[in-house]
């Protein structure tokens, strides 16, 4: 357990940032809440493709949440990991660190792992980082949208 909370500060940015868009994959198949029109088809759409689609916009969305948003999903997935095994952990971290080079078998691992861990959560804290991921991935689509037309010209 020491050894898990002494990790360098990067490496839990790399963690968390994973986490982050594997919460999000999972959250999204699991309570399929309706998020806005434009993302919501994102969210929903099946397979891996979809779920590396939705990892790199949450992960540059999270960049656009407040940073007390921030700090509470950080808080929110430190949770989420304390339900893990120390083995398990362990090999969450591991994935993780591969970050968006992940291959298939990795993020259906990472993604089984989450889902562990996020079923023994409380349903408040389960909601609430569903609703500050998709906050997340919504912030990053408006911003890719409004920034596009740009783009062309």
């Amino acid at each position: 357990m020491t050894a898990f909370l002494t990790l360098r500060r990067g490496t839990w940015l790399v963690i968390g940032l994973v986490l982050f868009a594997a919460v999000l994959v999972v959250i999204s198949r699991v309570y399929r809440t309706p998020p806005p029109e434009d993302v919501g088809g994102m969210l929903r759409q099946p397979g891996l493709a979809a779920a590396r689609q939705t990892m790199a916009l949450s992960l540059e969305g999270r960049k656009l949440l407040s940073a007390e948003e921030q700090l509470e999903l950080d808080a929110l997935y430190a949770d989420a990991l304390r339900q893990l095994s120390p083995e398990d952990r362990q090999h969450f971290r591991a994935l993780a660190q591969k970050g968006l080079a992940m291959t298939d078998r990795d993020l259906t691992e990472i993604n089984t792992l989450l889902q562990r861990a996020l079923s023994a959560l409380p349903q408040e804290k389960s909601a609430r980082l569903w609703a500050l991921s998709e906050k997340a991935v919504r912030l990053q689509h408006e911003h890719s949208r409004a920034a596009t037309p740009g783009e062309q010209r």
